[in-house]
Parts: C-alpha cells; sequence; structure tokens
C-alpha cells in the first residue's frame, strides 16, 4: 500500500507493477479503493506525479463510491444480466435449494446458507454461460476455445494466463451481455497481442466493434457487482 497527500484528501491505494506493463493505469472499485497499475522499473516519483494528474478525477470517483448495504431476505433485487431478479426466500425442503422462474429466484435455505447457496447458485450459471460466450466468440476469432477458469478477482474482469487460460470474472453474469462479450473479446484478442498496444485495440476493434460502449458500460457497473459477494 502507498500513500500520497493530495489537495482534497489524504489518498491510500495500491500499487500493482508488472514487467508487461509499459503504461499507468488507475482504478477506483465499488468500494472506494484505488488501485495504480505500473510498469516495473518506473520510479516512484512519476508515479505519484501521474497521480496528483489525476487528482481531481479520482475525487469525483471516490465521492461516487459507495459500499450499497446489502440485507439477505425475501424481497431483495440481485442484479441479474444487467436487470434484476428478486429473491424469494421458501421454506427449507421446497424444491431445489436455488431455482430461477422468471424474475423471481426462489432459494429453499434459511438462516446464513442463503448467501453461500445464492452466490454458489451464480457461479454455477456463470460456469455455463461463459463458457459458451467463450467459445462463441473464439469461433469469430478463428482460434480453438481457450480453457477458462473462473475468476474471484476484486478489481479485475478478466485475464489471460501465460499458459492461454482465460480467466474471467464470475460476476460478470450480473452485467449486461455487451459487457460479457466486450471482456471475452478482450482476453481472445490478448492470443494474438499480449500487451496493449495499437496492434492489440486493433484485433479488439475486429472482433467487437462497439467496444468502446460496452467497456464504458462495464466502467459503470462496479456498484452493481460487488455489493453481493
Amino acid at each position: 500500500m502507498g500513500a500520497l497527500a493530495l489537495p482534497q484528501r489524504e489518498l491510500n491505494y495500491r500499487l500493482k507493477r508488472s514487467s508487461a506493463r509499459r503504461t499507468l493505469a488507475l482504478r477506483v472499485d465499488g468500494r472506494g479503493e484505488v488501485a495504480v497499475n505500473a510498469p516495473m522499473r518506473l520510479p516512484l516519483a512519476h508515479i505519484e506525479e501521474f497521480i496528483r494528474t489525476h487528482a481531481d478525477w479520482l475525487h469525483a470517483r471516490l465521492q461516487r463510491a459507495r459500499v450499497i448495504p446489502f440485507a439477505w431476505q425475501d424481497g431483495a433485487a440481485l442484479p441479474w444480466l444487467g436487470g434484476h431478479v428478486t429473491l424469494r426466500v421458501c421454506p427449507p425442503g421446497a424444491g431445489a435449494p436455488v431455482r430461477l422462474d422468471g424474475a423471481m429466484l426462489y432459494c429453499a435455505v434459511a438462516g446464513r446458507e442463503l448467501a453461500t447457496q445464492v452466490l454458489d447458485w451464480y457461479r454455477t450459471q456463470a460456469r455455463g454461460l461463459l463458457a459458451a460466450r467463450l467459445a462463441s466468440w473464439a469461433a469469430v476469432a478463428g482460434v480453438p476455445t481457450p480453457p477458462l477458469r473462473l475468476s474471484n478477482a476484486r478489481t479485475r474482469w478478466g485475464s489471460l494466463s501465460a499458459t492461454g487460460v482465460v480467466g474471467l470474472n464470475w460476476r460478470l453474469v450480473m452485467l449486461p451481455a455487451q459487457a460479457i462479450d466486450y471482456v471475452v473479446c478482450h482476453e481472445l484478442a490478448h492470443l494474438r497481442q499480449r500487451d496493449h498496444s495499437p496492434a492489440f485495440w486493433r484485433e479488439v476493434e475486429r472482433l467487437y466493434p462497439d467496444w468502446r460502449e460496452a467497456r464504458r458500460l462495464l466502467r459503470g457497473s462496479q456498484h452493481l457487482c460487488f455489493h453481493v459477494a
């Protein structure tokens, strides 16, 4: 962790360095935590100057960042594919532990098991849905479908390992289809271009021409995705 005095506040941030990174990037997650991604050997003074030049942007994002209290109870609204489903708590033993019926998510468990069962349901749905989207877009990209790993990362939607395994955050199933497809295409583009060079973004454009709008949607959706877990 690092700390830096800004005009509006004392900023605490998490610094992550990578030998593969060539540029600096700032992120503010839905809990108001700031992350800075930086090249491995970039001097700290350059990183802090970069943060200072974005002080107004950071202040605005941190003002908006709010952890939304969430109560696991009957009638709660749960994000699902860009919309919401309503949680309906049933007596234990009344059918499958968790089942989706239209706009209702029925959960036949009680007490502390309620959150566990619903989050397990999310992950199960994510594995099937994200695997299908990955296979579909791999066919468009003209590459074999890569292995899929579900991710539980707090600040990353997707990743590509050195061995070609695509990691996709299970929380993506809370978001609209456009956001899901953009993340999938982003990682598939890395199969051909490992960095974020102009050639990489041309590959993203080839696969998903509306990626800019999808990325905007993705960046505006963190408040939906992290208050549930």
